[in-house]
């Protein structure tokens, strides 16, 4: 195993924002919005690239 060094992973799911990183960083590598979407009415064409769910800045996007 030898000299191998371990990073703690940091996640802050915050109420209004989702941050994360590697522990002993200055700033997270990721930060988006505490979001998830589901769309009110499901499209009737198949193939239109309507998801289940969006997640994040997708999310804020589709409001």
């Amino acid at each position: 195993m030898g000299d191998q060094e371990i990073t703690s992973l940091i996640i802050d799911n915050g109420s209004g924002m989702c941050k994360a990183g590697f522990g002993g960083e200055e700033a997270p590598r990721a930060v988006f919005p505490s979001l998830v979407g589901r769309p009110r009415h499901h499209g009737v064409m198949v193939g239109m690239g309507q998801k289940d769910t969006y997640v994040g800045d997708e999310a804020q996007s589709k409001r």
